[in-house]
């Protein structure tokens, strides 16, 4: 009998040894999670509050009334 424990098992992609922020990412998604995430692993609830106003209204619109005048 093998008493050595087996390596946990990766998530990511490429094999590699997960994070602490990767552990939570996948832990959220796994859970049903479909929201933003932050680089460090946490549910974001607005992803749009550090920004202010002006990113929380921006919508493709505006990229058109910005670019009619050539």
């Amino acid at each position: 009998m093998d008493d050595t424990a087996a390596a946990p098992r990766s998530r990511c992609w490429d094999g590699s040894p997960e994070s602490d922020a990767d552990r939570r990412f996948f832990d959220l998604r796994e859970s049903g999670y479909t929201g933003w995430i932050d680089q460090d692993g946490y549910p974001v609830e607005d992803p749009f509050a550090h920004a202010g106003a002006d990113a929380a209204s921006w919508s493709p619109a505006l990229l058109d009334d910005e670019t009619d005048e050539v």
